[in-house]
């Protein structure tokens, strides 16, 4: 009895409670201005290896407001949204040859410069405030991973542990973090390098894991949250333009995957960094409202 009452209730409320909002649609586009807040990893003299610099992408899709008053109300939106890094890793490093019976370590230094593109579906909930023209907003956002895929080079040089130098070389990046194996590559052209009665190769074309970690595991995780802040200003009744900051709150990478460049442990394996790696990205759109 008490649950039939509880929702004749809840019934007779939203009967006279929302006529008195208004909810509209609408849509917006604009750009992104994306990369990662996180520690960069440190050689032995405390020096930083690793930048994370912006990125540019594009965001597009819908926004739906519910308007409580002429002044405040909640706006949700539906976007497709390119979030990522231009990342680039310079100074000591290591290289492993896997193409042998036995794999070739050495030492030496390497240049990474990759741009990575993560896409997002994005949905934002935000309260807004509208004075005059401006209106301000804050809220939460939740992003779903669709895709994730980066392009770039890769220059080494090192020596054995033979003590043969090695002349350097540079391989093309090809990333495809969702779909790329272990110890995938894009080529069948190779670098070759003879060391005595040996050849070490490398292919010139490489995947995401050519260098990584052989558990089935991808390096960005599927689910992202974070906090957006903006504002934006009406040009008239419908049409606007707007900027705002999202802030992710959670580490976009998987531990199992984030893999150190500067050394290998004691046992020439892999260390994991078990480090935060943060979106964070701003946009600015123009939109309209119906």
């Amino acid at each position: 009895m008490m649950t039939r009452l509880t929702c004749l209730v809840i019934l007779l409320f939203c009967a006279t409670w929302l006529p008195a909002q208004k909810l509209s649609g609408g849509f917006k586009s604009g750009l992104n201005f994306s990369t990662f807040r996180g520690p960069s990893e440190m050689n032995a003299e405390g020096e930083a290896l690793e930048q994370f610099k912006t990125n540019t992408g594009f965001h597009i899709g819908a926004a739906f407001r519910l308007s409580f008053s002429d002044y405040f109300g909640l706006r949700a939106e539906l976007l497709y949204s390119q979030k990522g890094v231009d990342y680039t890793y310079e100074g000591q490093s290591y290289w492993t040859f896997v193409n042998t019976s036995t794999p070739q370590y050495t030492v030496g230094n390497r240049v990474t410069i990759i741009s990575i593109n993560n896409s997002y579906i994005d949905l934002p909930l935000m309260a807004y405030v509208r004075l005059g023209r401006l209106e301000l907003s804050g809220g939460i956002n939740a992003s779903v991973l669709l895709g994730s895929i980066g392009t770039g080079d890769l220059t080494y040089s090192g020596t054995t542990q033979g003590g043969v130098s090695l002349d350097p070389f540079t391989l093309a990046l090809d990333f495809n973090y969702f779909r790329d194996r272990y110890q995938g590559y894009n080529t069948y052209e190779n670098h070759v390098f003879p060391v005595g009665n040996s050849q070490l190769e490398v292919p010139k074309n490489i995947g995401a894991y050519y260098e990584g970690a052989d558990n089935g595991e991808d390096l960005f995780k599927r689910t992202d949250f974070g906090l957006n802040a903006g504002i934006s200003f009406y040009l008239n009744k419908g049409l606007y333009l707007g900027f705002r900051a999202n802030f992710g709150l959670t580490d976009v990478t998987n531990t199992q995957q984030d893999i150190s460049r500067f050394r290998l442990d004691a046992n020439n394996g892999y260390i994991f960094r078990d480090d935060v790696d943060k979106n964070l990205s701003f946009q600015t759109s123009i939109g309209f409202s119906l």
